[in-house]
């Protein structure tokens, strides 16, 4: 037998992928019940092994279950555990051997090579929890809205979005669009992540983190948080 030994499984609820090495095993978990879609995972992996989820033209208007990513490529997985340390609703997990790693143990955090996340808790929609360490703001490019769409609104998990109610007369303005309260907003990214047209952009302001950390791997980590945008991605793979 040959080493080392890759497997991927999927079901409703779990996604795993699974390496097998001579002496030990690693093995990274999705949770898709605890999963918003928020994206979080996929914008930080340092290795492109998550992908954001079916949407954009294959989804007119993507829900919650469409935008959950998918850990789509295990050879490229290299279990450093980025994604499982910034996933704001713990819905990733990673194993070692069997035995869940937690979070303060894994060696990117052990190590500091990333620092410590200082958060605040929060109780969202559908008894979610949220670990909130970032603050953003929502941009909302207007004439850009897919207009009745309503993706946005759907998958957010504070309920922080609204679609705005159409006007009474054809000829009054209104936006399609409304963040009707920002301080729910946790600053994970679902509404970008969903928004099939590109027009709804999430601009992280701040990130909360204290200790040490790693100047090659944490901040061109950071950017990459705040800068990734799907359409532009997709735009330059065009």
């Amino acid at each position: 037998m040959s080493f080392p030994k890759i497997s991927r499984t999927i079901s409703k609820e779990l996604e795993s992928i699974k390496v097998q090495f001579l002496t030990e095993n690693l093995e990274l978990i999705l949770n898709r019940d605890k999963c918003v879609g928020c994206g979080t995972c996929a914008r930080v992996c340092p290795k492109d092994a998550i992908s954001r989820g079916p949407v954009g033209m294959s989804r007119r208007f993507p829900t919650t279950e469409d935008i959950i990513p998918e850990l789509y490529d295990p050879k490229l997985c290299v279990f450093c555990g980025t994604c499982v340390y910034l996933c704001p609703f713990g819905a990733l997990t990673m194993k070692k051997d069997g035995e869940i790693i937690n979070l303060a143990d894994i060696p990117l955090v052990a190590e500091k090579v990333m620092p410590k996340l200082d958060f605040e808790t929060k109780k969202l929609l559908n008894d979610r929890i949220a670990k909130q360490w970032a603050k953003a703001t929502v941009k909302v490019i207007d004439e850009e809205c897919a207009k009745g769409c309503g993706s946005c609104a759907e998958v957010c998990p504070s309920g922080s979005i609204v679609i705005a109610e159409r006007p009474e007369h054809g000829w009054e303005m209104s936006k399609n669009v409304e963040v009707v309260d920002e301080d729910a907003c946790v600053a994970c990214g679902a509404c970008d992540n969903a928004c099939p047209t590109g027009a709804l952009i999430l601009e992280i302001t701040e990130v909360h983190t204290s200790g040490e950390f790693e100047e090659r791997y944490w901040p061109p980590l950071l950017e990459r948080l705040k800068t990734l945008r799907w359409s532009k991605k997709e735009e330059a793979a065009e």
